[in-house]
């Protein structure tokens, strides 16, 4: 898009600005109550340049006294030069001088205001007082009513926008969803709202003078050039990381909104001191291994708001610049420290009921009016998680936002989101929650650590949920510089299965053959004879759909189907299984987060397979033995091998057994085994 480009001589110096709607940057910037900020001299340069060069004009383009006495031309030269060179730096299409030169006609070029002419009526934008009044009533432009309803217009949108970052075709979307009154006039509105440092004006993609091109959304590097209908240029950069999203490209404008932190409280402050562990174990339902550390987690916001451990702080820039590392950095998304904020790690085995555990943290914050996010990879579990969260915060204003969800320009105090609907927030939360940082697609994407980091509020805190914390954040723990607790038991305070490993070929021989290993049959006979809910995890999707077919020639009597990220009917698949209607789901690593079934047992098979890390392992086996009707549930490694992977995913399991038992966590019998 185009954009006005102007120059403005305060008194202490010249600088450049962008505007919207001219007309409301004269009103600004001429009015007596502007007094040392009041301009001197309004120059217009163009009213026909790409936003993304006018930003860099606005940005980095520096003059000095000799402008006073500048003609047009003198103008127009300085300028072109400056933005030809910079821009033929960083575009390796080699931009045309004539491009610059048709975007700053030297017609353009004029004087729109000087203090010394000292009378309203020379400067065709304004109205004086007296005629003011004689319109007053009316929505004749300029009049008082008129500046009212601007006036007005701004605050709604900046009210609107808190916490958001928006392209501006999704501003526009959501100002027609929510019915702003005389929209046609967005652009005066948000110019005002800008101007008075409410919102601020970027450009989508941005050219830094270190870095280069930059997705303001996203933080990727990665870019394309092409022409483009809407601003002119012939190579107009564009972000290919979060294409998807909408195209953010040079020329996009992109709204964002204004916050400013408070010197004195946050919502982290005034949580009341002492913390009573009676009161949140009695109120929540929480067990005493869930009490333990949510509390600590409680004491750790309470003490985040007044210190800040240096030790601390050099360990998140060692953990953001490891998780942002070039290995796996292909985005090419900055090695900046993006978790620059406060961070506790709940360590919670699966089955633990993480959730459970966020709700006192939850409640703290939004008693204090701040605002909360629960972050979670995937659509599925953001669907599960609402229904739980509005039982538990039923008098909080609550949206839940996915890809197509309605609630995408609902004001909340507390959001459930998938991990992508993050890049379009800013500085929005007092607590951020994400839920299985380990996971994909978080997991080793720095678009989505950017986003995380920009949505959290710069005085706001993180609270991280995982069963099976990334290595660096393991490191952090053993170095003493990330807060964390560990929840080594399950809410009902059994032991959690330990895995049992049995040979057997590898599925592509059984599919081949059409017979399953003698040793996988009994099994799951077994699992039938009891009952259970059968979970059959494959390593890749081809497998699916003939294995179900191989089981359905030996289980004839059971409801039997398969599922996958491609599959449409996954979520009612399920719903269906844990409605006990469907009997052996078999499915991919797409289920071994955020599914629970009551009496499921749970077969991994290739478990040897190199998809299939010790987290991954660890969380498919996390599936079995979750309902304290059944906490011994059956979980079993079938593979060729016995690797180095399903090793330590059996270690970390005993290990937390070990730890629970020791703190008394367990109830045990005799007969329970958990070396």
């Amino acid at each position: 898009m185009h954009i006005v480009l102007y120059a403005i001589r305060k008194s202490k110096g010249w600088l450049f600005e962008i505007s919207l709607d001219l007309c409301i940057d004269l009103i600004w910037w001429t009015s007596e109550k502007r007094r040392d900020e009041r301009a001197q001299q309004m120059i217009c340069i163009s009213s026909v340049i790409p936003l993304g060069w006018a930003i860099q004009c606005q940005q980095y383009l520096e003059l000095d006294h000799r402008a006073d006495c500048w003609s047009p031309t003198e103008w127009k030269q300085y300028i072109e030069k400056w933005l030809y060179n910079r821009i033929r730096n960083y575009n390796h299409s080699h931009i045309q001088y004539s491009e610059i030169q048709s975007v700053i006609p030297i017609e353009q070029i004029q004087l729109l205001w000087d203090d010394k002419l000292g009378k309203t009526e020379d400067i065709p934008f304004l109205l004086s007082t007296i005629e003011e009044k004689q319109n007053e009533g009316t929505q004749y432009p300029l009049s008082s009513t008129w500046k009212k309803q601007v006036m007005l217009g701004a605050i709604t949108l900046a009210k609107m926008m808190t916490g958001r970052s928006l392209l501006a075709t999704e501003y526009i979307m959501m100002m027609t969803d929510q019915q702003v009154d005389n929209i046609q006039e967005w652009k005066t509105y948000t110019q005002l709202a800008y101007l008075t440092q409410s919102l601020r004006l970027l450009t989508g993609v941005h050219i830094d003078p270190i870095l280069g091109y930059q997705c303001q959304r996203c933080g990727s590097h990665t870019m394309n050039h092409t022409p483009c209908a809407s601003c002119g240029s012939s190579a107009c950069a564009y972000c290919e990381t979060c294409l998807n999203l909408g195209r953010s490209r040079e020329c996009t404008l992109l709204i964002q909104s204004v916050y400013v932190a408070s010197s004195r409280t946050t919502p982290f402050s005034t949580i009341d001191i002492p913390i009573h562990t009676e009161h949140i174990q009695t109120k929540w339902g929480l067990s005493d291994a869930q009490t333990e550390a949510t509390t600590s987690a409680l004491h750790f916001l309470i003490g985040s708001a007044n210190r800040l451990n240096p030790k601390a702080m050099l360990s998140k820039y060692l953990f953001a610049t490891s998780f942002l590392s070039r290995i796996n950095n292909k985005k090419q998304i900055p090695r900046t420290s993006y978790f620059t904020h406060k961070r506790f790690l709940l360590w919670a085995v699966t089955g633990a009921g993480k959730t459970e555990m966020t709700f006192p943290l939850i409640d703290s914050v939004l008693k204090n009016a701040g605002k909360v996010l629960v972050a979670t990879p995937r659509r599925d579990v953001v669907l599960e998680l609402a229904p739980r969260m509005a039982k538990a915060f039923s008098t909080t204003t609550m949206a839940v936002l996915y890809g197509g969800s309605e609630d995408r320009w609902q004001e909340a105090d507390l959001t459930i989101a998938t991990t992508h609907q993050l890049l379009r927030f800013s500085q929005a939360f007092d607590l951020v929650i994400l839920d299985e940082l380990d996971a994909f697609p978080f997991h080793n994407d720095p678009m989505l650590a950017y986003a995380a980091n920009r949505c959290c509020k710069s005085d706001g805190a993180f609270v991280y949920l995982s069963a099976t914390p990334p290595t660096a954040l393991q490191k952090e723990i053993k170095r003493g510089t990330l807060a964390h607790a560990k929840v080594p038991a399950r809410f009902h305070g059994h032991p959690l299965p330990v895995p049992k490993y049995i040979s057997m070929p590898t599925v592509n021989n059984a599919l081949k053959k059409k017979q399953l290993a003698h040793t996988l049959l009994k099994q799951l006979r077994y699992s039938v004879t009891r009952q259970a809910q059968i979970f059959v995890f494959v390593s890749r999707i081809a497998l699916i759909e003939s294995l179900v077919e191989l089981l359905q020639s030996y289980f004839p009597q059971l409801s039997i189907a398969g599922t996958s990220s491609q599959d449409v009917e996954r979520a009612n698949k399920v719903l269906l299984f844990r409605e006990q209607q469907i009997r052996i789901l078999v499915t991919t690593t797409i289920l071994e987060r955020g599914v629970t079934i009551p009496y499921s047992d749970v077969y991994i098979l290739d478990a040897d397979s190199g998809l299939f890390d010790a987290a991954s392992l660890v969380q498919m086996a996390g599936r079995a033995g979750r309902s304290k009707e059944d906490p011994k549930g059956l979980v079993i490694f079938a593979s060729k091998q016995w690797t180095i992977e399903q090793k330590k995913a059996v270690a970390q399991i005993k290990l937390m057994n070990r730890i629970a038992k020791r703190k008394g966590y367990l109830h045990l019998s005799k007969s329970t085994d958990i070396r």
